[in-house]
């Protein structure tokens, strides 16, 4: 007998490189998969982006790198969710960090 559980992530692993997002192990920058009651958390942490360097009058500097650029994260998660969907998975929304891809044979208790 298959486990629902297992093929619903395999599934999510297929969908994901197809479509040019890699998961990444456990604490490393981008996409990360964890297992829900209720069917797949997918989410994306990005640990190191850097803004481009700006020029100001005088000699070249650069700012400092910060974790997140505003709406980047929100952006990745509307690719995300596309990709999900347009594969037939059903998909909600978490934050702008995390998706849950549900698992539609799931029935609470």
């Amino acid at each position: 007998m298959n486990d629902p559980d297992e093929e619903l992530l395999a599934r999510v692993r297929t969908v994901l490189p197809d479509a040019g997002f890699e998961e990444i192990a456990t604490e490393a920058e981008g996409v990360h998969l964890i297992r829900h009651a209720r069917g797949v958390m997918v989410g994306w942490i990005p640990t190191q982006i850097t803004r481009p360097a700006t020029r100001r009058r005088g000699p070249r500097r650069t700012r400092p790198a910060q974790t997140d650029l505003p709406g980047l994260g929100h952006a990745f998660t509307l690719a995300l969710a596309a990709t999900l969907r347009a594969a037939g998975l059903t998909v909600e929304s978490r934050d702008d960090q995390w998706l849950l891809v549900l698992d539609t044979r799931h029935t609470p208790h």
